[in-house]
């Protein structure tokens, strides 16, 4: 088949996860950068205001300025050790959480690997339980009788349900009929009437007025016919479930020797190992997420030692004000201070770029780390689909890597990455939905397609509705056996929840 596998594909957006984390690793570098080197500036900006307060202010205690200075510049170094120390912890939290994220996908990928073997080893035993009904004479001969007794019981089925409409249309006209109603509780017409002389000739007028022989039939007719036909229903039901059963243990037998059903026990703890890790797996990366989120808050203005540090900054600048100390600067011969004023203000512009540069910075961490979130939700859609399969395919022109770079770039979202995976994506058809098999059959139902696959062969065109109702007869009663027996129950999703096993 000219096309590309779904393995492909996944490997392309798994790539392109990496890349994206890398980026917005990149980012987060950066900023860590950015603000090591606002610190010194705030540190620098801080010894000049205090190398100011110290020359030009004498009505004021040197030693409390600095007594002053020390004391915030301590509390502005708790807070920020603080705030470092919890940084450092979320970022060995991340490392942690991208440990796990790997460890779970190396696992995903080995199961996915389980599955797929084991998938091919069901589809090459089904073949070979398949081959044997073929040819076994009494699963023939059964599998015609239960064919034809579904036939009759269905009929029966419509036409129970057609009495009874005509009953309930029908029998409160002659329940509201008071002429009939007179004749019938004596009994009129049988044994059990009693009347003579003038009454007996008096109801025969009636009855023959409103004919009520002919509507008598018709009554007793719809009274007790449906409850007849229910019972004939029983019947047929009982018949049908009775030869499915004896249909149904032969194929079980089959089933047991070739090692078909070790195959799919096995394959349905896999399954159930797969799609737990899945789940695992996107609730790590929704824990990823938030981790990520405390950083950036943690980065920002709004967090706890942000409010705590400018609160106690603004006590201290309170007295020690820019345009204060520059004027009174400017009113003094001396040099000195105008150049301590210079590099205050100097570094005040080097401050307030910086902070611009911090908000580009930020916005950009932001981005990337929106655009990680989507492409890995993708990347688990992908999982969830079962497109990872080894029967999940593409068409070979299918550039995934286009689509990716569109969405690394923002020129498409999530949702327009997922509709073009999803609506180029294919499972090619099981063994039994293939040429020759007419692609018509449907084969969806928890229920055995092996058998479906045989029955329908036996019923031709004539008993094919007859196999299709029969097998969703027996789906939840079998099932339910199937259970109780500790065999392992069919599912037309297969081994998982999705539709690739």
């Amino acid at each position: 088949m000219n096309a590309r596998s779904g393995r492909s594909v996944g490997h392309a957006i798994q790539q392109a996860v990496s890349g994206v984390n890398n980026h917005l690793l990149e980012c987060q570098s950066a900023m860590n950068q950015h603000e090591r080197s606002m610190s010194e500036l705030v540190e620098r900006r801080g010894q000049s205001l205090l190398h100011l307060a110290q020359h030009y202010l004498p009505n004021i205690d040197q030693q409390t300025i600095a007594g002053s200075f020390g004391e915030v510049r301590n509390q502005l170094a708790d807070i920020l050790g603080r705030k470092q120390r919890h940084e450092r912890e979320i970022e060995r939290t991340l490392q942690a959480d991208a440990a796990e994220e790997s460890r779970l996908e190396t696992e995903l990928e080995e199961i996915t690997e389980r599955l797929n073997e084991k998938v091919a080893r069901r589809e090459e035993l089904e073949k070979v339980v398949a081959q044997r009904l073929e040819t076994d004479e009494e699963f023939q001969r059964l599998s015609k009788e239960a064919l034809i007794a579904e036939k009759e019981l269905n009929r029966n089925e419509q036409r129970v349900a057609e009495i009874q409409s005509e009953a309930a249309e029908k029998l409160p006209s002659y329940e509201k009929s008071r002429l009939f109603k007179y004749l019938h509780d004596r009994a009129y017409g049988t044994s059990e009437y009693m009347k003579t002389g003038l009454t007996k000739t008096l109801d025969g007028w009636v009855a023959k007025m409103i004919k009520y022989p002919r509507a008598r039939r018709s009554y007793d007719f719809l009274r007790v016919t449906p409850e007849l036909v229910a019972q004939e229903v029983i019947r047929r039901r009982d018949q049908f479930n009775g030869l499915m059963e004896q249909v149904e243990a032969i194929e079980d037998r089959y089933d047991d020797e070739v090692g078909l059903t070790t195959v799919m026990r096995e394959g349905q703890e896999v399954g159930d190992r797969r799609d737990r890790v899945v789940a695992a797996i996107s609730n790590q990366q929704a824990l990823t997420d938030k981790h990520r989120q405390e950083l950036i808050t943690l980065e920002g203005s709004q967090n706890e030692y942000y409010q705590e540090a400018v609160s106690r900054m603004k006590v201290f600048l309170s007295n020690l004000e820019d345009w204060r100390l520059e004027n009174a600067s400017r009113s003094t011969p001396e040099p000195d201070d105008d150049e301590i004023v210079a590099e205050i203000v100097r570094l005040g512009k080097e401050l307030n770029e910086n902070k611009q540069e911090a908000s580009k910075l930020t916005h950009e961490h932001q981005v990337w780390r929106e655009r990680t979130s989507d492409l890995q939700a993708v990347w688990q859609q992908f999982h969830r689909g079962d497109f990872d399969s080894s029967r999940s395919y593409f068409p070979y022109d299918f550039s995934i890597e286009s689509y990716l770079e569109e969405f690394v770039r923002g020129r498409i979202d999530r949702d327009q990455l997922w509709s073009a995976i999803r609506s180029a994506q294919e499972f090619a058809p099981p063994w039994y939905d293939q040429p020759p098999t007419r692609r018509d059959r449907h084969y969806q139902g928890d229920f055995s397609h092996v058998l479906m696959r045989v029955l329908l062969d036996i019923a031709g065109q004539a008993l094919e509705n007859a196999a299709r109702r029969g097998m969703q007869r027996r789906s939840p009663i079998r099932q339910e056996q199937r259970r109780q027996k500790g065999r392992p129950g069919f599912s037309s999703r297969g081994f998982t929840d999705g539709r690739g096993f």
